[in-house]
């Protein structure tokens, strides 16, 4: 029988940072710590239709960067998924809601782009190495409408890229003011 290893089980899941699904939910680690949404002994929840809950409203986070684990010739295209849902899952009652018009499923998207061409463990665990984009999703429905995917050329039109410490502060302006 193996001996449980908690530890030694972290590093072997989520020790290689570049990895993109690990990425990715380092990435919503910032934003919920950024957002001030993540207590000390809280567990991630999975598959929930957004991400985070924040002044009462859902945030998705969406992440994406230029350097892969593998050989690149040239830096990653960056692609966010914004995909209106038909229905969503709600992870607190355990079932799936319909829409009767497809939706997004949070009020605010916060767009993460770690930026180095060479990703590494130590880079992405960088704070300056990553830059953050927040757009209400009522903006991506007036400006993009149907559309499936979103580039970081056209975010950069609809939201001026911040800083980790400035995340807050865009998130509460999506929603309308302050907190």
């Amino acid at each position: 029988m193996i001996a449980t290893n908690f530890d030694q089980f972290r590093r072997w899941a989520l020790g290689d940072l570049v990895d993109n699904l690990t990425r990715a939910t380092f990435a919503e680690w910032l934003v919920g710590q950024a957002l001030g949404v993540i207590g000390p002994d809280e567990v991630r929840l999975e598959w929930d239709a957004a991400d985070f809950r924040y002044r009462g409203k859902p945030i998705e986070v969406k992440a994406g960067g230029r350097g892969q684990r593998w050989g690149q010739n040239k830096p990653s295209t960056v692609r966010y998924d914004i995909a209106r849902r038909q229905e969503a899952w709600n992870a607190s009652t355990g079932e799936w809601e319909p829409h009767d018009v497809p939706l997004r499923n949070a009020d605010v998207y916060v767009f993460c782009l770690h930026t180095p061409v060479m990703a590494t463990n130590e880079n992405v665990a960088d704070l300056s190495c990553w830059e953050f984009r927040v757009v209400a999703a009522a903006v991506l429905d007036n400006k993009l409408g149907d559309q499936k995917t979103v580039g970081i050329t056209t975010l950069d039109g609809l939201a001026k890229s911040v800083g980790w410490d400035g995340l807050r502060t865009a998130v509460d302006a999506a929603l309308g003011g302050g907190s």
